[in-house]
């Protein structure tokens, strides 16, 4: 009991502490980041991949095995990153919930083109309040650096419309 409500609480905290960065440093967008994701991804994520034969690998496994070699973000990083690649198309709900979880850690702030992608992605495939509300905020960011736009427009209003049911 002790330990679901741990997860719980976490979930929770995790959650409502989301926000994009504004930090390259945890971002792709840093050259050192972006080789050692790629390493991390070619020598430990993609074998686990193949060894688990189209089914989905220990993803808990593969999280502790680059916590212990790297650090923790790195860990979340790679991990949800190879999720979005492997359950698209397969598992729409488990796509979304890494689409949010990358988007609202990894994505920067002012990267609004990238923003608006994502916040259309989840308005397509996507019927969880939360993460629709959690989009919107990323199609409002986006509009709002560019009220013009169209496109953010098109999300922002079609996130919105689906939030209230209208």
């Amino acid at each position: 009991m002790r330990k679901l409500l741990a997860i719980a609480l976490f979930a929770i905290i995790n959650f409502s502490a989301r926000a994009q960065t504004t930090n390259n440093a945890v971002t792709e967008h840093d050259p050192a980041v972006k080789a050692k994701d790629e390493s991390v991804t070619t020598d430990i994520i993609d074998p686990a991949v193949k060894a688990a034969s189209g089914e989905a690998p220990d993803w808990a496994a593969l999280t502790q095995t680059i916590t212990q070699k790297y650090d923790a973000t790195t860990a979340d990083r790679t991990v949800t990153k190879a999720k979005i690649y492997f359950y698209y198309g397969k598992d729409w709900p488990q796509f979304c919930m890494g689409i949010v979880n990358y988007t609202d850690k990894y994505e920067l702030a002012n990267d609004y083109k990238l923003l608006n992608y994502n916040a259309g992605m989840i308005l397509k495939r996507s019927d969880d309040p939360a993460q629709l509300k959690e989009a919107q905020k990323w199609a409002k960011a986006a509009l709002d650096s560019n009220p013009n736009n169209e496109a953010y427009k098109t999300t922002y209003n079609g996130l919105t419309a689906k939030i209230t049911g209208n």
